[in-house]
């Protein structure tokens, strides 16, 4: 897995206004807002470019919208699409891999979100299996 430097991570807790400890194990869990999905995806839109930002950024959509996704589900698809054009960095590649589950064929075994990012994958040309 290819993880960016750790500080990006401090950077998107800045720009999302979320708390970001050291002990914080698993952080896009514990800092995710389904309330605020919304803001969440304008700031991964604002700075897809930076594949560092956008790594954890996707993180953070994602945990925020795998309980109940939005009713605008084709925007996040673009959204997500429009992250991995701008970069097409192998992190952001690895980590659409790893929601999208692509070894589990029961939907009980996959992220709720799991079929949505199977559909990122496809639009983008990397195979599903």
């Amino acid at each position: 897995m290819t993880y960016p430097h750790r500080d990006s991570m401090s950077r998107v807790a800045q720009l999302a206004n979320v708390v970001h400890e050291s002990w914080m194990q698993d952080w896009p869990i514990e800092v995710a807002d389904p309330e605020r999905l919304d803001e969440f995806v304008d700031l991964l839109n604002a700075n897809k470019g930076d594949w560092e930002l956008s790594f954890w950024l996707l993180d953070l959509v994602l945990e925020s919208a795998n309980d109940d996704l939005p009713e605008k589900t084709e925007t996040l698809v673009e959204t997500l699409v429009a992250v991995w054009e701008a970069t097409e960095a192998p992190g952001i590649a690895e980590r659409l891999e790893y929601w999208a589950c692509l070894g589990a064929s029961d939907p009980e075994e996959m992220f709720y979100v799991s079929p949505l990012v199977r559909e990122v994958r496809r639009r983008i040309g990397h195979e599903t299996r």
